[in-house]
């Protein structure tokens, strides 16, 4: 069965369903869905763009991809149009619009950010000297580095918990490639029929895997939770201790 067909161009997407066309436009803030019922006809607009034109005259334009892939999409269009037509046309036709994202103010506290970081560091030069300027930069990135290290570690210890107290145990396989190579990934099915991947460089055909009920796509291998929070203990350490030499960098013009 031929797989279905996609076109794409900038940020507008058209997907040819069974029963229906799929328009994503404004890198899907806006939805489309066109019963192909709805359909009476569709063409090359003369360009590059698709007209689809539905029974009641009302025309969609799709933008063309390549040109090999435009014609295979019209084609496969114009083959899938039922021979029975629905007259109503566009008011089969769904439309659902998102609001606009807002992203300017994450830019603008980015950029911020980013000049507080070079003032401070320029600041430092001037009054400190070359020495502890550079000391600051790196005092930030470990900061950051460590920040980082500490948040991951206490998210995934509760995690680990969570599987200690609530996690299913299933067994997961590894599959192999057509040329006999295997699956950098082991595979299992949670109790809502959904298909998990667990990525892991271990060499066996199968192992065990517990998962969160709760929030099926935690997952790991299982081990003692002991073991488990001895390790995150040290995870923490070793993460509260490079938190620790970026704050002492930073604060090192002042002392």
């Amino acid at each position: 069965m031929t797989s279905t067909q996609v076109l794409i161009k900038d940020g507008d997407t058209a997907v040819l369903e069974p029963d229906r066309l799929s328009l994503s436009k404004d890198r899907g803030r806006i939805r489309v869905e066109i019963p192909l019922v709805a359909v009476e006809r569709a063409e090359k607009d003369g360009g590059t763009a698709i007209e689809v034109h539905l029974t009641d005259g009302q025309v969609h334009r799709i933008p063309g991809g390549n040109p090999t892939a435009t014609e295979a999409f019209l084609t496969a269009l114009v083959k899938a149009l039922p021979e029975e037509r629905d007259p109503a046309g566009s008011a089969l036709v769904t439309t659902e619009e998102k609001e606009a994202r807002r992203n300017w103010p994450w830019w603008t506290a980015g950029i911020a950010v980013l000049l507080a970081y070079v003032g401070y560091v320029a600041w430092v030069g001037g009054t400190h000297g070359i020495a502890d300027a550079f000391v600051t930069t790196l005092s930030v990135l470990g900061t950051l580095i460590g920040l980082g290290c500490v948040l991951g570690t206490v998210v995934n210890a509760h995690e680990r918990v969570n599987l200690a107290r609530r996690g299913i145990t299933v067994i997961a396989t590894r599959g192999t490639y057509p040329n006999g190579k295997r699956h950098g990934y082991f595979t299992y099915t949670d109790t809502s029929g959904n298909e998990r991947v667990h990525h892991s460089g271990r060499s066996a055909v199968t192992a065990h895997l517990v998962y969160d009920p709760e929030q099926p796509g935690v997952h790991a291998f299982p081990e003692p939770l002991a073991w488990t929070m001895v390790k995150r203990a040290l995870y923490l350490v070793l993460s509260l201790g490079i938190l620790a030499l970026g704050v002492r960098g930073l604060a090192s013009p002042y002392l």
